[in-house]
C-alpha cells in the first residue's frame, strides 16, 4: 500500500455539463494508506479460498468471459483487475484483508495529488497512459507505468471503475460544509465509483469524474483497491 500524508488537495471540477463535481474546493485529509494496484483475481482467490465466498459470476452472455469457474478465474487473468463484484462484495473483502474502502475524498486526493491536475498524469489527454476505450479490453494491473499517479498508484483513469465507501448525492459537494475529511451523505440510493474503465472514453477517465450504481449491482467494468488507517 502507498501512504498518502495529511494535507490539503483540490478536489471537484468545473466542468459545466458536471454539476455533480462542483464546485472545486480544498479538502483536508488526515495521513491513509491506499493499495496500489486494483485488486486482482489472483488475490480475490485467496478470499475465495479461505471464506468459502462466492465467486464472481453473472448468468448472462456477456459475463460469460469474465465468470469464474470451479471457483478460480479464467487462465491467464490471474493479474487483471476482479470483476464482476458488488460494492457489498468489496466491503467483505476490504474487512477480511484487514483494510477498508476508501472514500471518494480519498480515492481523488491519490489519483491526482495536490495540484488538481485532470488525469493522474497531468492535464493532457494520453491514451497510452490509461486501460480506457482505446486499449478495448482489461489490461493486467500496472501496465502503464506512465500513467501512474502522483502518489505512485496504478490505474487510477481506466481499467475498471473502482467501488469507494461513500453514498452518492448529487448535489452533496454543494451542500456539505465539512472540508475536512468529508465521508459523504449518511444515506442514498447508489454507491459512489471513480477512475472510468475501459469501455469508457477520456472523459469519464478524469480524477474529478463521479459514477454511480446500486450497491448491488455488479459488471464487467468494474472492481475497486483498498485503503488503510494510519494506526
Amino acid at each position: 500500500m502507498i501512504y498518502i500524508p495529511e494535507g490539503e488537495f483540490i478536489m471537484g471540477s468545473d466542468v459545466d455539463e458536471n454539476y455533480d463535481e462542483q464546485p472545486r474546493r480544498r479538502i483536508f485529509l488526515d495521513a491513509y494508506y491506499i493499495d496500489e494496484y486494483q485488486v486482482t483475481n489472483s488475490e480475490y482467490k485467496k478470499f475465495v479460498d479461505a471464506t468459502g465466498y462466492k465467486a464472481p459470476y453473472i448468468d448472462r452472455p456477456w459475463a460469460e468471459q469474465y465468470n469464474w469457474k470451479d471457483n478460480t478465474y479464467s487462465p491467464g487473468t490471474g493479474d487483471k483487475p476482479v470483476v464482476l463484484v458488488a460494492w457489498n462484495d468489496a466491503l467483505v473483502y476490504a474487512a477480511w484483508a484487514g483494510k477498508r474502502l476508501p472514500t471518494e475524498a480519498e480515492w481523488e486526493r491519490a489519483a491526482r495529488g495536490t495540484d488538481g491536475r485532470t488525469w493522474p498524469w497531468g492535464n493532457i489527454w494520453a491514451k497510452e497512459k490509461s486501460a480506457c476505450k482505446q486499449q478495448g479490453s482489461l489490461m493486467n494491473v500496472g501496465t502503464f507505468e506512465q500513467g501512474r499517479s502522483p502518489s505512485g498508484c496504478y490505474d487510477m483513469a481506466g481499467n475498471v471503475w473502482e467501488w469507494v465507501k461513500d453514498w452518492y448525492q448529487e448535489d452533496y459537494y454543494r451542500e456539505s460544509a465539512s472540508l475536512n475529511n468529508p465521508k459523504g451523505p449518511d444515506l442514498g440510493e447508489f454507491r459512489v465509483l471513480r477512475g472510468g474503465s475501459w469501455i469508457h472514453e477520456k472523459g469519464s477517465c478524469r480524477c474529478a469524474r463521479r459514477y454511480f450504481r446500486r450497491p448491488d449491482h455488479a459488471d464487467n467494468y468494474i472492481g475497486f483497491r483498498c485503503a488503510g488507517d494510519v494506526q
